[in-house]
C-alpha cells in the first residue's frame, strides 16, 4: 500500500434542499458501499441542485470521483470502488 496520505476524492451529491426522503436510501446504500474504505476516501455531501452540480451536467443522485467520474447507482459504485482504490495505489 501507499504510505502517502492521499486519498481518493469521493463527493456525493443528493439535492439537500428536498426532503430527505428523496435521497436516503440512495446515501444510506452509498455508505454501504464505502464503510470498508473510509480509511482511504475523503468524501462530502454536494446538493445536486448547486452551481458546482450544474457545472458539471449532473442531473441526478449521483457520486463523483475525483471530480470526473460520475457514478450514478450505488450497484455500479459497488462494482468500481475497490478497482478504483487498487489503480490509484490505495489498497
Amino acid at each position: 500500500m501507499d504510505q502517502t496520505n492521499e486519498k481518493l476524492k469521493v463527493d456525493i451529491y443528493v439535492p439537500l434542499d428536498a426532503c430527505a426522503c428523496e435521497w436516503d436510501k440512495f446515501i444510506n446504500r452509498v455508505f454501504e458501499t464505502l464503510t470498508p474504505y473510509l480509511n482511504f476516501i475523503d468524501y462530502n455531501t454536494k446538493n445536486l441542485n448547486s452551481e458546482e452540480a450544474y457545472n458539471l451536467n449532473l442531473h441526478g443522485k449521483c457520486v463523483v470521483i475525483e471530480g470526473k467520474k460520475v457514478i450514478s447507482a450505488s450497484y455500479l459504485l459497488k462494482n468500481e470502488i475497490t478497482n478504483i482504490l487498487k489503480e490509484k495505489g490505495l489498497i
